[in-house]
């Protein structure tokens, strides 16, 4: 047990925790935090200060667990079921039931011709104790490393472990994969991009949003347009958790913004190949900036939230929507809004609004809050999700005004927002370069913006002075090589994302996933899965590698990055491929009994191709353990939306990581 965890850490089921209410299923936490990640089971190097020096050994096993057959019965193979990039690396799983310190040797097969096209030995990683000893469903707990980054060929493969002297069981082999350059843009991106237009607001609800009262208001406003938030969730929200200090979730501002970056980042790579792409995501982010303009309250910021009566049918009734007419802070998702506008407002093309309708009430907003932000946050006191936020604003308002007499003033803001930012790095024992969250050393951990900060500061390089930038790119090196090795500083064959995180007790630990009880009210647990976590960090760690001019920082950081991918799309435990519509499908998304199947849940939530689903949890109320939509038996009924529901932060993160480039 590492230094840092407590020996008497919550380990009970999220099963015992009370029941939550369907309406508030993604609820959070109002007080702790930090972060982690880097690249384990020797995927990537740890960094040896920020290690425990007894922390557990990758690829430890005991004399009872070693087997002295191959990896025995039932092995299986996960990989990416996408696909690799054929330049990128390219690494698989084995898993069994019973450990072997016998090379498991294994071959990449055609997937049509069965010619064997590269030969290799795995790495033994031994098992995870984590998981080994709290998982639900049953997954085997032995691990192998196939790494065959050499094999760059393009093709359709099967990994294959052979029977005999590899297992003494039959032989495995992985879900079908392709390597060739461009994969995940080529296989992926338009579904993710049709996943967007298909979660557009549209019908009834849509025709009832052109003419809401906000609360506490008389005269109706035109809120049409936006996204829904999820697969069962008709609302439009910028964020769900406003009552929270360092766990606000974006939504909507975050989608805006970030189709519109992913929009200049597939033009930057100059790849013809793309060009539909480039198009739709483009179309999809002015569809989010005419929204953002119509829930902008001029003199204030913007209408934070339109909800929708959840009932247990799909008859909800429109006429039921509301809309909360709470202003925004930054940290609330009015920075990632007003950025979102401000780019938007650069492009030659516009949606409903013209350019100068953007920028306007971007720059409303911006003037609003310069005064007033601190006034309506929930403790008073701005955070680092405030000065992230706030930066992104304030760049896209220097980079949308440049040559004019205001892009001086907005560079000035940018400039105060990248200094509190950069000096937020923070050391707690053997921990050292992890963002600290408040104005002491309390650990930025994040159910799905982790990688925010940083990609707030690889954005500012675009307007910051030399020597500010080299201040820049030493804090961001410095925050990455904590990622790196927190994520290295114990056994973790597939380089999962972990995390510095803090309890509602104020215990701090790092561990693989978010904790449930990070506050003391029940009814804020964090319960669901992390994969927009985990792709916001892709992201950054793209970002990173591409600008802070270090060839051999970069190499780990896209291996970290695809590890990250590599787990959304079948790279992980239960070999599932999170997005729907690619590879092993996700289980059906069941809530509520179903009126004539009773005892059964119901199937009515169809989701759509390109939406990626909330993903893996821990099992215990710690965030320890191993968990993945173990069913009604287990938890209760309406609870596999934790698992199953598509959520937009998922695809909008993954999305924007994937057109960085690997």
């Amino acid at each position: 047990m590492s230094a840092s965890q407590p020996a008497d850490r919550d380990r009970d089921h999220d099963s015992d925790l009370p029941d939550h209410d369907r309406t508030r299923r993604r609820l959070l936490l109002g007080g702790t935090a930090a972060l982690g990640a880097g690249v384990a089971g020797g995927l990537v190097p740890a960094a040896a200060q920020a290690a425990p020096a007894h922390a557990p050994a990758s690829g430890s096993a005991t004399a009872e667990t070693v087997s002295k057959g191959g990896p025995g019965r039932g092995a299986r193979v996960h990989a990416n079921n996408v696909g690799y990039e054929a330049a990128g690396p390219k690494r698989a799983v084995i898993v069994a039931r019973t450990d072997s310190r016998r090379p498991v040797r294994y071959r990449v097969v055609d997937a049509g011709t069965g010619r064997t096209a590269y030969r290799g030995t795995a790495r033994r990683a031994g098992a995870v104790p984590d998981w080994r000893d709290d998982h639900w469903p049953a997954t085997p707990q032995y691990h192998w490393v196939a790494d065959f980054s050499a094999l760059t060929a393009p093709g359709r493969y099967v990994l294959v472990l052979d029977g005999g002297a590899a297992s003494d069981g039959p032989a495995a082999d992985s879900a079908p994969f392709r390597v060739e350059a461009g994969v995940l843009e080529r296989r992926t991106l338009s579904h993710v991009a049709h996943y967007f237009k298909d979660s557009r607001s549209s019908g009834q609800y849509d025709k009832t949003d052109r003419s809401l009262v906000p609360s506490g208001g008389t005269r109706p406003v035109d809120v049409h347009g936006g996204w829904y938030d999820a697969a069962a969730d008709w609302g439009k929200h910028f964020t769900q958790l406003s009552d929270t200090t360092y766990f606000n979730t974006l939504s909507i501002p975050l989608t805006a913004w970030a189709m519109l970056a992913t929009h200049d980042a597939l033009v930057a790579r100059k790849n013809s190949d793309f060009t539909a792409l480039v198009g739709w995501f483009l179309e999809e982010g002015l569809f989010g900036a005419d929204y953002l303009v119509r829930v902008h309250k001029p003199g204030a910021t913007f209408y934070s939230s339109i909800s929708q009566d959840e009932a247990s049918d799909l008859g909800a009734d429109p006429a039921k929507r509301t809309l909360d007419g709470t202003q925004v802070a930054y940290r609330e998702g009015a920075g990632l809004a007003i950025a979102a506008l401000a780019r938007a407002s650069t492009y030659p093309v516009s949606g409903d609004y013209a350019p100068a309708d953007y920028l306007a009430a971007a720059e409303d907003a911006f003037a609003y809050l310069a005064t007033h932000n601190a006034g309506m946050v929930n403790d008073g006191k701005e955070n680092i999700l405030d000065d992230a936020n706030g930066l992104l604003a304030a760049v896209e308002l220097a980079g949308a005004t440049a040559g004019s007499a205001k892009a001086d003033g907005y560079r000035e803001a940018a400039d105060g927002r990248a200094a509190h930012l950069m000096a937020r790095l923070a050391q707690w024992r053997t921990y050292h370069d992890y963002w600290r969250a408040d104005d002491k050393d309390r650990p930025f951990f994040h159910p799905s913006d982790a990688g925010l900060p940083a990609v707030a500061l690889l954005t500012y390089l675009d307007i910051a002075d030399d020597a500010t930038a080299r201040r820049v790119r030493e804090t961001v090196r410095r925050s990455m090589e904590f990622e790196l090795a927190v994520t290295a500083e114990v056994a973790n064959p597939y380089g999962y994302a972990r995390q510095l995180v803090q309890d509602a007790e104020g215990r701090r630990y790092s561990g693989f996933f978010f904790p449930h009880n990070v506050t003391p009210r029940s009814q804020d647990a964090w319960w669901q899965g992390e994969n927009a976590r985990v792709a916001s960090l892709a992201a950054a760690a793209r970002l990173a590698a591409a600008k802070l001019g270090d060839r051999a920082l970069a190499r780990r950081l896209h291996a970290y990055a695809t590890a990250q991918l590599d787990w959304v799309l079948g790279a992980n435990p239960f070999s599932v491929c999170m997005m729907e519509g690619h590879g092993n499908e996700v289980p059906l998304y069941q809530e509520y009994p179903d009126p004539v199947r009773l005892g059964h849940g119901s199937y009515r939530w169809f989701r759509s191709a390109g939406g990626i689903v909330n993903g893996i949890t821990g099992r215990a109320t710690d965030g320890s353990g191993l968990q993945w939509d173990p069913g009604e038996a287990e938890t209760g009924p309406n609870t596999d939306w934790r698992w199953l529901e598509q959520w937009l932060p998922h695809a909008t993160w993954y999305g924007y990581a994937v057109a960085l480039g690997g």
